[in-house]
């Protein structure tokens, strides 16, 4: 058998075709290699090719193995692990929503669990996708991902009160959702600029200067763009320690850690200048107050407040329709949720809530040391670094160890682009962990 029909049977077994052309690339080689060693032992061409095929073994069995190892593995326990958090949050949403009325209650919940299900849906298609599409498209991607930023700040009707230049109405605006596309599309092209050495680092930090600007111009909001510039940061800090873009390490990372220094003070003062001339009353007046003196800010200190008495007064199965105390539902749901199941439930429960958390990072972890694929190690550290921020933000400032911002917990509180921003960066994860036995280095 020759070495074209030897490896038409092989490709016959295999069933995934992203890994099929990258195998027979791999065997054909092999037998090669193995050809022009036995012509040096004085054989023909077509004898020392034949010998070489033969050496393989059978090409149906050697097929069928190479089939069982190059299929897309499934991480069903981390898939478990998110399924339990969703549920666990639809039950802490029904939780927390005490109401005399339970058809308005069965209302909210069902609104939630909604959003749940669509940003599950989304989690099932991207991980179902192929990522390797963000690293072949990445500027194209990152380009239309900025674009579609600015373009979603313009049309958007409101967001707690700041009004723009243009509002249709049934178009809002979602930050975390937008941003994160960004976010993405730029691993694509720290992924692409690595093989352009230093000139590609040079384009990637263009790239996340522009996407610092764009990130704080969509949100307003200081913490949401420095959140997204610090894993850019860290995205590219990591191609460079890694070699991607020249053997010159030390030197390249100095003049990234200056690049890096600059952006963030750009960011720094944008941020403080827009919550010096744009937010002087409302929703982000409060805050931007937090940010400044969160420890005796009048935010925080009635917040708390709210949540010990809201939580005594569902123990104690109170009628608070109507009330003042009743408008802090919303906070209970969403900005104070761990706070509200501390006071409600008490620190057991409230650790036992948090401890799947911690599990669902640690798988995240796990998933991101062991990615070979470099598209796929960006892509994994840049969801893991999004859900660890803002699991470790979400529980600082509900003790009151860091400011009250835009954080909040995956899962688990109200809302609906987050769970959509959630479900986008669990599927980018299942698909990375899914493909690695897949996609080529």
């Amino acid at each position: 058998m020759n070495m074209h029909s030897y490896l038409e049977i092989v490709a016959e077994q295999i069933r995934c075709k992203r890994a099929r052309s990258a195998v027979l690339e791999e065997l054909q080689g092999h037998i090669e290699d193995q050809k022009q060693a036995y012509m040096a032992d004085g054989m023909t061409g077509p004898e020392a090719e034949e010998e070489a095929v033969r050496q393989m073994g059978d090409p149906v069995e050697t097929g069928t193995e190479l089939d069982r190892v190059h299929r897309p593995k499934m991480d069903w326990l981390l898939l478990g692990v998110i399924l339990l958090l969703s549920a666990a949050g639809l039950f802490l949403q029904w939780l927390t929503y005490q109401q005399p009325d339970s058809a308005y209650k069965a209302g909210e919940i069902w609104r939630q669990g909604r959003y749940l299900a669509l940003g599950l849906v989304l989690m099932l298609g991207v991980c179902l996708a192929d990522y390797t599409v963000i690293g072949k498209h990445a500027f194209r991607l990152w380009l239309g991902a900025v674009g579609l930023n600015v373009i979603g700040r313009y049309l958007a009707v409101s967001d707690f009160g700041m009004s723009y230049p243009f509002r249709i109405n049934g178009v809002w605006s979602a930050p975390w959702l937008w941003n994160s596309l960004v976010l993405l599309a730029f691993a694509g092209v720290v992924w692409q600029s690595g093989r352009k050495g230093e000139k590609g680092l040079v384009k990637s930090g263009i790239c996340l200067a522009v996407s610092a600007a764009g990130w704080l111009f969509s949100s307003g909001s200081g913490f949401v763009a420095c959140i997204f510039t610090l894993i850019g940061v860290i995205l590219l800090i990591a191609g460079t320690a890694k070699g991607w873009f020249g053997g010159k390490v030390r030197p390249l990372l100095m003049r990234l850690g200056t690049a890096v220094a600059a952006t963030l003070l750009f960011v720094c003062i944008a941020s403080w200048a827009s919550g010096a001339l744009g937010e002087r009353d409302g929703y982000r007046a409060d805050r931007t107050a937090a940010w400044q003196s969160f420890s005796e800010t009048s935010y925080y200190q009635d917040a708390r407040e709210d949540m010990k008495d809201l939580a005594a007064a569902d123990r104690a199965g109170e009628d608070l329709t109507g009330t003042q105390l009743e408008w802090a539902r919303f906070e209970a749901r969403s900005t104070f949720l761990w706070m509200y199941i501390l006071r409600y439930l008490g620190a057991v429960p409230a650790v036992l809530l948090t401890l799947p958390a911690g599990l669902f990072l640690a798988f995240l972890f796990r998933i991101v040391f062991r990615q070979r694929n470099r598209l796929g190690f960006l892509l994994a550290l840049a969801g893991t670094l999004f859900f660890s921020l803002q699991i470790i933000w979400y529980i600082g400032m509900n003790i009151g160890l860091f400011p009250v911002t835009e954080a909040y917990m995956p899962f688990y509180t109200l809302g609906g682009s987050n769970l959509c921003v959630t479900g986008l960066y669990a599927g980018i994860l299942l698909s990375v962990y899914r493909n690695s036995s897949v996609v080529r280095c």
